[in-house]
């Protein structure tokens, strides 16, 4: 037989089976909450294999008339087809790992069998710019957003994003800074800024690993005794890239700075516990005999060091231990070394629905089923990112990942998170210092020089993102 003919015989005997269940469903042969016969009994009856029944099942499930039960079998749930909702969700490239994304949309599409999702990657440069274009041209129906991309919008935020729920089950410290006169974000993943050591090379140079009571001289301390048991290797005991807005303002909250206005709207700050703060940075660079800024562009430069064992401590958060995921290094993490107080940086990450959207009760389905005990898990036990939902960030078992020993190390660190506005900063002002940063750390200009300049930069008509239209 011919492999053309052979071909058309099996399309021939697959659509008939596609056909004869479908009419059987639609004239109540098999009744709304029945089972189907089992895949072993279908592929006997029309003569295919358990791999073509599972195929034409899955076209029954496209058409909205079966779903799927994990180790039970086929669920009739209607006795007439649907089209399917195409949900067009536009992400952070990295929620694919961070959140377990795939798993994630095939829990929800076989949960909700009549909601197809339709993934678009938006790129993080001009994320706002892109997010309000889809908007407002009906491209995109829900999408994911971190708490500065957020405040960013400002008030535009209400004109662009359906109200949702507040979810009692979700960490309040959570879901609080995405309310305006209501809550336009539902947050579902959320990690700490934390310390991320090597434990091979603590044990190698026989030193005592991190505790809660590390301050930054026992940083420093450490780094240097870590590179000097290397010997003749290039090696760094301590790194993280300095210019990052996720890492140098840690240390202003750690020495209680904030910026405020007088009546005429011009900045006030402590320049002299700034420039503490600043040049601790600095110092940690510099007492390891290092060059500041040579080693990164970004914070996955400084995570790439860590994994390529260059370096033995770095500054990191749970979301980017997912990159460590399929990799042996043995390591564990530590809260963050402190200044005068000891604080560190929350980072969040919630679903925004679209308030113009064609599909909008499908959006809501999705970000509901986001904060879901099924959707929650998968990201509990499939990734290293924290659930946003309380009682799920607190299981244990079942953990399909490698956890470091103190994982669960959040729990005792809530009251040490702060947000970037607990600066008196919006995220353009933080990046407007980020610039002058980088001239004082490469020696251009002096301290003093740094902080009128600061004071100009801030004291100039703000030109913020929220003005985005």
């Amino acid at each position: 037989m011919s492999e053309k003919k052979s071909r058309e015989e099996f399309n021939q005997k697959l659509d008939t089976f596609i056909e004869t269940t479908k009419e059987q469903i639609m004239n109540s042969e098999f009744e709304v909450g029945d089972f189907l016969p089992s895949e072993l009994a279908l592929a006997e009856r029309f003569d295919l294999s358990k791999n073509s029944v599972r195929k034409g099942l899955e076209e029954l499930v496209k058409q909205g008339l079966i779903v799927k039960k994990s180790r039970i079998g086929n669920l009739v749930v209607s006795n007439k087809p649907y089209d399917q909702v195409i949900l067009r969700l536009g992400y952070y490239p990295s929620i694919k790992q961070e959140a377990a994304l795939s798993k994630v949309i095939q829990a929800f599409e076989e949960r909700y069998p009549l909601i197809k999702v339709q993934t678009i990657a938006i790129s993080y440069d001009h994320y706002q710019q892109t997010v309000y274009d889809f908007f407002v041209n009906d491209i995109i129906d829900v999408v994911t957003i971190n708490y500065n991309d957020f405040c960013a919008f400002g008030s535009v935020s209400e004109e662009l994003f359906e109200p949702v729920a507040a979810e009692k089950t979700v960490y309040p410290f959570l879901e609080k800074p995405f309310q305006r006169k209501e809550q336009y974000v539902k947050p579902f993943i959320y990690s700490p800024i934390v310390l991320c050591y090597n434990q091979q090379h603590f044990e190698e140079a026989n030193l005592a690993v991190p505790d809660s009571g590390w301050q930054w001289d026992d940083v420093i301390q450490a780094a240097n005794q870590l590179t000097e048991a290397k010997n003749a290797e290039k090696h760094c005991g301590f790194y993280f890239h300095s210019l990052s807005v996720n890492r140098w303002p840690i240390f202003l909250f750690q020495n209680g700075v904030s910026f405020s206005r007088n009546l005429d709207g011009s900045v006030i700050f402590d320049k002299e516990k700034f420039m503490n703060c600043i040049n601790l940075c600095r110092e940690l660079f510099r007492k390891q005999e290092m060059v500041q800024n040579l080693l990164s562009d970004s914070d996955k430069d400084a995570e790439k060091l860590f994994l390529e064992g260059k370096v033995s401590m770095i500054m990191s958060s749970y979301f980017s231990l997912n990159q460590m995921k399929e990799d042996e290094i043995r390591y564990d993490i530590a809260p963050l070394p402190y200044l005068e107080d000891a604080r560190t940086l929350l980072l969040m990450i919630g679903m925004a629905i679209n308030k113009q959207s064609t599909r909008l009760e499908a959006a809501k389905t999705w970000v509901k089923f986001m904060t879901s005990d099924e959707c929650q898990e998968i990201i509990r036990t499939e990734t290293l990112s924290i659930p946003a939902v309380k009682h799920m960030a607190e299981k244990t078992g079942g953990e399909q990942v490698y956890q470091p020993p103190r994982f669960k190390l959040f729990r005792e660190t809530i009251p040490t998170f702060r947000l970037y506005d607990q600066l008196g900063l919006n995220f353009e002002e933080l990046l407007e210092i980020t610039n002058e940063l980088r001239l004082y750390w490469s020696g251009f200009i002096s301290g003093e020089l740094l902080c009128k300049r600061v004071e100009t930069k801030l004291n100039q008509p703000s030109d913020k993102i929220q003005n985005v239209r």
